[in-house]
């Protein structure tokens, strides 16, 4: 059973290149990219936006974890998505960042 941690935000329609390859937000989907394969438990990381969009795009990234305890310790280190993608602030407002956890149904 997988558990996933999954931190979304909206960015505006100007903001956009900021998904183009080398821009910001991209980088740092690659630096999780990169970084989380070696910590424990971890399974997959995504990074993903809407492309139904109108006076914003919906950004979420989230990752996978085999155990309650392998998120939990993901959630207190320096590599939780919402640590990470609070370097994007002014852009990134902490109350339009949403966190949600999910369990995987069998």
């Amino acid at each position: 059973m997988a558990y996933i941690y999954q931190v979304g935000f909206d960015i505006k329609l100007e903001q956009m290149s900021q998904l183009e390859i080398g821009a910001a937000l991209e980088r740092t989907a690659g630096y999780l990219r990169t970084l989380l394969p070696e910590a424990p438990g971890f399974v997959t990381v995504r990074a993903m936006y809407s492309l139904d969009y109108q006076d914003s795009i919906h950004l979420v990234v989230e990752t996978a974890w085999e155990t309650w305890e392998d998120l939990e310790k993901h959630r207190h280190s320096a590599l939780a998505e919402d640590k990470v993608l609070m370097e994007f602030e002014p852009h990134i407002s902490l109350q339009h960042l949403t966190v949600h956890i999910y369990e995987d149904v069998a």
